[in-house]
């Protein structure tokens, strides 16, 4: 059936927006809740109108969720959980559980078909989850799944799954010194100051022996 959405419905179409759909979605869901009617010529002619309200509507949704963002990927979204051998979940988190907890942060609760989880997370870890605070702004997550029984305590345990690998430090300062006599073109600077200081002895060398 081809209706035109009077309000939009998350995941179906936007208001003013005209789109085929299901009989049985149209006159079981939208057409009783007024949130669609039928596509008939009176109604086509309101959908321009209506597109127009939404487009300023959607600017205005832009607007705050783009304030929003750095607040959501300030702060981590610690999941405390309990856990089995090898690091798996007795259970899972879900994009619901993440929602409610985003919402904690954000001060509003939050639809959880915004978060764009692909799967359920069994194991502890940290993800980067993204999640779209209007239609055309998205944020990322971090997700911190952590043992609610962590001997550590759980606050501890999520600094050191955050904190950075200690060996990259180690990186880092290994390719600072094996560079440090590193010219641009890739030799070694010291061993060029050898070889120079070389010629210069075997030059005194010829001097001397010259009568």
């Amino acid at each position: 059936m081809k209706v035109v959405f009077l309000e939009t419905v998350e995941g179906s179409g936007s208001m003013g927006e005209v789109r085929n759909v299901a009989n049985g979605y149209a006159r079981n869901f939208l057409l009783p809740r007024g949130l669609a009617a039928p596509a008939t010529p009176q109604v086509l002619e309101r959908a321009a109108q209506l597109a127009a309200i939404e487009e300023q509507r959607q600017q205005s949704q832009d607007e705050q969720a783009r304030g929003l963002v750095g607040t959501l990927e300030s702060r981590p979204l610690v999941m405390a959980v309990r856990v089995g051998e090898q690091g798996r979940l007795y259970g899972s988190v879900t994009n619901a559980d993440i929602a409610e907890k985003a919402g904690e942060i954000l001060g509003d609760q939050l639809d959880r078909r915004r978060i764009l989880l692909p799967e359920v997370i069994r194991t502890v870890g940290v993800y980067a989850v993204p999640v779209r605070l209007s239609r055309n702004v998205t944020g990322n997550a971090t997700v911190v799944v952590v043992d609610a029984e962590a001997s550590e305590g759980v606050e501890a345990a999520v600094q050191a799954m955050l904190a950075p690998p200690a060996d990259e430090d180690e990186a880092t300062s290994a390719d600072a010194y094996g560079t440090a006599g590193v010219s641009e073109s890739g030799e070694s600077s010291h061993s060029d100051g050898s070889a120079a200081a070389a010629e210069d002895n075997l030059d005194d060398a010829g001097d001397a022996s010259t009568p």
